[in-house]
């Protein structure tokens, strides 16, 4: 058998890793996307006739959806924070800072390694 299909073969997409928080003294967990909710996140942020992709706008829809602690669509937490959904819950929940580092770390899991090109092309 072929190294890459064996590789395939014994590979999972379930990946999850936790990610410290200095300001709130904890870790989030954070967990690897898939295509599909990629594809979720930047079309929610597209916005207008000219299909142009809201960048903090598409940054928040990864976070909301690669977070699965805490869970930003929480109605408790979306109360705290006077948030319309997830994704608005992020940004207001979040410094910029948090946001950038956890954004990161999320496509970093999801395997958009070390390659600015590559992170940028997601958003694409």
């Amino acid at each position: 058998m072929a190294k890459g299909l064996e590789a395939l073969l014994g590979a999972t997409t379930d990946l999850k890793e936790e990610i410290y928080i200095p300001r709130l003294k904890t870790s989030f967990t954070i967990r690897a996307l898939d295509d599909d909710a990629i594809e979720k996140a930047r079309a929610q942020a597209t916005t207008g006739r000219s299909g142009e992709v809201d960048g903090a706008l598409f940054n928040r829809g990864i976070i909301a959806r690669g977070t699965i602690d805490p869970e930003f669509n929480a109605k408790e937490l979306r109360d705290v924070y006077e948030a319309s959904d997830a994704v608005d819950c992020v940004g207001k929940a979040l410094l910029p800072g948090e946001q950038a580092r956890i954004f990161k770390a999320i496509l970093a899991l999801s395997g958009f390694v070390g390659d600015d090109d590559l992170i940028e092309d997601a958003k694409n």
